[in-house]
C-alpha cells in the first residue's frame, strides 16, 4: 500500500472515501464523507442534525513523494455533498462544488481556498438546477447539473454558463437533465439526464438528441472508438451517436452504474458492487480482479494516462496494464486494532 498506518489513522480512519480525482498522474484527491458510529448516529437523531452535513474531508494524494508524507488531509466542517473534478487551465487545480449551496473549494497550484459560490459567479451563473457532475473536459473543469444546468469555470469566481442555449424549464420538472455529460473535445458535446434527456453541442449551438427510451439517464461517457455511451436506471445502457443508438444491455444492475469513463481501450464503468467494462459493444462484469482491487470500487475517475478507483473499501489505481492498491480499509482497520 502507498500510504502508512499513521497517514491512515490520522487523514481517513474516522472517514470514507466518496468521490476521486485525477489531477495528473502523481497528484489524485479524495473527497470523504464521515464514518459515524452507532453512537454517534444515535446522537445525530437525537438532535435533529442534517446528515448531509457531517465534516468532510479533501485529502490531496502525492504519489511521487517520500513514504509517510504522500497524503494531506483538510476537514470542511458544515459542507453538504461535495462533486469534484479536475482543472488543467488556467492552472492545476482541484475544484470541489458542494451540492445543496453552490460553494466551491480550490486546492491546488500553491492555493487553497474557498472560491465565489456560483450563486455569485460571473459574469452569470452555470446552475439554475443542483450540481450533479464536475469533470475535466479538454483542458478545463465543466459542470453539469438539473434543469439543463452546463458550465465551464474560466478561472477565480468566472464561469461560462451555456444555459442560454437550451430552453427554459420548470423549476420542479425533474424529466429534463442533466445528470452526467462527456465530450470527444470542447466543441462535440453530450449532456444527458431526466427521462432520456439528450443534448448535443457542436462548438456553436445544442440540439436536443432523439434517444430511444424514457428511462432515467445516470451516466454518458464518450468512447474513443467514436461511439458515446449513456447509461440508464439499472445499467440500460446504448451506445451511437447523433440520431443513431443501440442498446447494448438491458440492465437489471443493482444501483445501476455511478460513474463510466474511457481508459486505454474500452469503457468502464463502476458502482458500490463492483466493476464493469463496455468493448465492442459488449457489456462483461470484471470477476477475475483480485479481492483486494475490486473491494475499492465505487468512484471511477481517469486523467494522464491513470484510471483511479476509490470507494468505502479503499482505493487502488491502474496504468500500463497494472494494478496498484493505495489503501485498503479493512487491513489498515485491523492493523489499528492490533496496534
Amino acid at each position: 500500500m502507498l500510504i502508512t498506518l499513521d497517514e491512515y489513522e490520522e487523514g481517513i480512519h474516522t472517514y470514507y472515501i466518496c468521490d476521486c480525482v485525477v489531477r495528473d498522474r502523481n497528484m489524485f484527491t479524495f473527497i470523504a464523507d464521515s464514518w459515524y458510529t452507532d453512537e454517534e448516529v444515535e446522537e445525530e437523531e437525537r438532535e435533529g442534525w442534517d446528515p448531509s452535513f457531517r465534516p468532510k474531508r479533501i485529502l490531496p494524494f502525492f504519489r511521487d513523494d517520500p513514504e509517510g508524507d504522500r497524503l494531506g488531509w483538510e476537514t470542511l466542517n458544515d459542507w453538504g455533498h461535495i462533486e469534484g473534478g479536475a482543472a488543467l487551465l488556467p492552472i492545476n487545480q482541484f475544484v470541489g462544488i458542494e451540492r445543496e449551496n453552490d460553494r466551491v473549494y480550490i486546492s491546488g497550484g500553491g492555493e487553497v481556498y474557498e472560491d465565489t459560490p456560483l450563486t455569485n459567479a460571473l459574469p452569470n451563473n452555470p446552475l439554475r438546477g443542483g450540481i450533479r457532475r464536475v469533470k475535466t473536459l479538454g483542458e478545463y473543469v465543466y459542470i453539469c447539473g438539473g434543469n439543463r444546468s452546463f458550465g465551464k469555470r474560466l478561472g477565480k469566481g468566472e464561469w461560462f454558463s451555456h444555459n442560454a442555449g437550451f430552453p427554459e424549464t420548470a423549476g420542479t420538472n425533474n424529466n429534463e437533465g442533466f445528470e452526467d455529460f462527456d465530450g470527444f473535445s470542447e466543441d462535440d458535446i453530450y449532456a444527458a439526464g431526466g427521462k432520456g434527456d439528450v443534448w448535443h453541442f457542436n462548438g456553436q449551438k445544442w440540439r436536443q438528441i432523439p434517444f430511444p427510451t424514457n428511462a432515467w439517464v445516470k451516466a454518458v461517457c464518450c468512447g474513443g472508438d467514436g461511439n458515446v455511451y449513456i447509461s440508464c436506471y439499472e445499467g440500460l445502457t446504448f451506445m451511437g451517436r447523433e440520431n443513431r443508438w443501440k442498446k447494448i444491455h438491458n440492465g437489471g444492475i443493482y444501483l445501476g452504474w455511478r460513474d463510466m469513463v474511457w481508459y486505454e481501450d474500452r469503457v468502464w464503468c463502476s458502482n458500490d458492487n463492483g466493476l464493469w467494462t463496455i468493448r465492442n459493444g459488449r457489456v462483461e462484469y470484471q470477476r477475475d480482479l483480485p479481492s483486494e482491487i475490486s473491494v475499492c470500487s465505487g468512484h471511477l475517475y481517469t486523467n494522464d494516462g491513470v484510471l483511479l478507483m476509490a470507494g468505502m473499501g479503499g482505493a487502488a489505481f491502474l496504468e500500463n496494464g497494472q494494478w496498484q492498491v493505495i489503501f485498503l480499509r479493512g487491513e489498515m482497520e485491523k492493523r489499528l486494532r492490533d496496534k
